[in-house]
């Protein structure tokens, strides 16, 4: 299998704080992954990491097959970040694409073709000629996406495209990123903290925990401190397996989450909490329930157990699951 990226022992630090400690991650080449974590996990200093910005204190770092220590500067431009807050210059959609263009020495025979193709896959033609500073913030991010795609990067980097974004430009992001990754021609990355948004677009995702890579759940991930034998977030309680003490995360499988109209007496799971049904959604053959214990859980049921509960949004319900299913991180 051919990389785009391979990490071995990589670390970063900033003063005395590690701020990402990657013991091994392979990326395969034409892939779409998404790099989940919540704010400080270490998703931007990865991400300026690939984009080539800033070196490794320590550990090895390959793009292509090549070791970045020896050919950085022939790999930076195969490869296109988008930051999270990406300015704007002066003048228009097209101004703005064109100067990239200039920049990035692409013949100026080719700029009309290249300029229509990213504003169609952007689907920003129609604001070719509106000026960038007057645009929301959605379409701002997608003029930025465009700039980098007119120098058509082997691998491209979006670090939180969908922050603070509201749902309507968060769903036309999420359109371009899907029309990106169907292509199969090109490494696309993106960061968030919305777990739910990832697996949307890639069933490709990876969990930074305070610089750390983690194999846990993608769903139920919850902050908070770890006592011994109860996991205490700011409103939960829950029962977990034996595990370290510095632990300041749970993952809760979605699929180890039971969900009934009442309590159980009886039964052999420690942790029983009850809630609010808010979502119902599908999820490949199953169904997704969203329920509010204090805590947002993400359930997985099949759809004949969601008729057998005869649930509708708004119904009080109990989850249930063990204290063998929550992963101490």
């Amino acid at each position: 299998m051919s990389y785009a990226y391979q990490l071995n022992n990589v670390k970063v630090h900033y003063g005395n704080q590690l701020a990402l400690d990657i013991e091994q991650l392979n990326i395969p080449l034409n892939e779409c992954l998404a790099v989940l974590g919540e704010n400080g996990a270490g998703k931007s200093t990865l991400f300026h990491l690939l984009a080539l910005l800033q070196r490794p204190d320590a550990g090895d770092m390959l793009v292509f097959g090549d070791n970045i220590a020896t050919s950085k500067t022939q790999h930076r431009q195969r490869i296109g970040l988008v930051d999270q807050h990406p300015y704007m210059l002066p003048g228009t959609v097209t101004d703005n694409i064109q100067l990239a263009l200039k920049l990035q020495k692409v013949d100026k025979s080719l700029h009309a073709s290249r300029l229509q193709q990213v504003l169609e896959t952007v689907n920003l033609t129609r604001l070719a000629d509106q000026s960038a500073s007057t645009l929301s913030g959605g379409e701002q991010r997608r003029v930025a996406i465009a700039r980098v795609l007119a120098f058509e990067p082997d691998i491209l980097l979006l670090d939180e495209p969908f922050a603070n974004l509201d749902s309507f430009h968060q769903r036309q992001l999420e359109d371009v990123i899907n029309c990106l990754n169907s292509g199969g021609n090109r490494t696309v990355l993106f960061s968030t903290h919305d777990r739910l948004q990832a697996l949307a677009i890639t069933p490709n995702a990876l969990q930074l925990v305070r610089g750390k890579l983690v194999s846990a759940p993608l769903l139920n991930l919850f902050h908070g401190h770890y006592d011994g034998e109860i996991f205490h977030t700011n409103s939960l309680k829950i029962f977990a397996a034996e595990g370290s003490s510095s632990a300041r995360h749970i993952a809760i499988d979605p699929l180890a989450i039971t969900v009934s109209t009442h309590a159980h007496s009886d039964s052999s799971a420690r942790n029983q909490l009850p809630g609010r049904l808010i979502s119902i959604s599908e999820a490949d053959k199953a169904i997704r329930l969203t329920i509010d214990c204090g805590d947002k859980f993400e359930v997985i049921i099949s759809r004949q157990a969601l008729s057998a509960l005869e649930l509708s949004i708004g119904h009080s319900v109990w989850i249930s699951f063990k204290s063998t299913a929550v992963t101490l991180v």
